[in-house]
């Protein structure tokens, strides 16, 4: 991946994620942490590791961490140096789960992509009185375990300008939703889902041509399933990169 495309994306990952989380800069990396919504990964993931002295480093995420009485998570990706980071942090009893993500791309054209809408779909901006249905939602579509967090986290993303939440119904019940994180001339495309009870009725994919018709930016989106990878190249949206990405956390002593 392309170093200045590579310092792009990262700014805008930091930048979703000081919208839900204390994010400092160390010698190693970013230090991510929320002690008030403690079981987030995001919100409580070291990102970015590159360590010259990569033990030390590792010894500092864990006091950290374990300062403030939070799981010691680390996130990984193929850049991480040095080249053997996973390992150090399994010899020091961390778990790892690696997964193969593709980060996809699209530009804004002269011609936009219409949303298919049928009888009973409707489109529209998400507002803080729907944070309960996106939950619900995002919940059931197992993205996410857990309600209340779920609720603490889109209490601070749905009001933030920087954020753009879109809610479709059928026959006016919430049934999926999708979110776009604008950063610094680029977006995050994230939270694409639908409720079980509604699954292949094309709501994903209406979501996703609304929202490239009001974006100004280019968008990304990363993704490992196979068939939202379908959909969103349906949409126009392009593979840019492929990454292998570790999450890994320290079980508590």
């Amino acid at each position: 991946m392309d170093s200045a495309f590579r310092q792009q994306f990262l700014e805008l990952d930091l930048a979703l994620a000081r919208r839900f989380a204390s994010v400092e800069a160390r010698p190693w990396g970013y230090f991510v942490h929320d002690v008030g919504n403690p079981d987030h990964w995001d919100a409580n993931t070291a990102r970015w590791l590159r360590a010259e002295a990569p033990e030390a480093a590792i010894e500092e995420v864990v006091a950290l961490y374990r300062a403030r009485r939070l799981t010691s998570r680390v996130r990984l990706d193929d850049l991480s140096a040095p080249g053997d980071m996973v390992e150090r942090l399994m010899a020091r009893g961390f778990q790892t789960d690696t997964q193969h993500l593709r980060l996809m791309h699209w530009a804004p054209g002269p011609s936009r992509p219409h949303p298919v809408l049928f009888s009973g779909l409707t489109l529209e901006v998400a507002g803080p009185e729907t944070i309960g249905a996106m939950a619900e939602i995002l919940g059931a579509a197992n993205i996410w375990e857990g309600r209340e967090w779920l609720v603490r986290y889109l209490d601070r993303l749905v009001p933030h300008p920087a954020s753009h939440y879109y809610l479709a119904r059928v026959e006016g019940v919430p049934a999926a939703v999708a979110a776009l994180h604008e950063g610094v001339g680029c977006a995050l495309v994230q939270e694409v889902a639908t409720h079980p009870s509604y699954r292949r009725r094309g709501l994903a994919t209406a979501l996703i041509t609304w929202l490239q018709r009001r974006a100004t930016t280019p968008l990304f989106l990363q993704v490992s399933n196979p068939e939202a990878e379908c959909i969103y190249a349906r949409a126009g949206f392009r593979v840019w990169a492929e990454i292998e990405q570790a999450a890994c956390r320290l079980p508590e002593p």
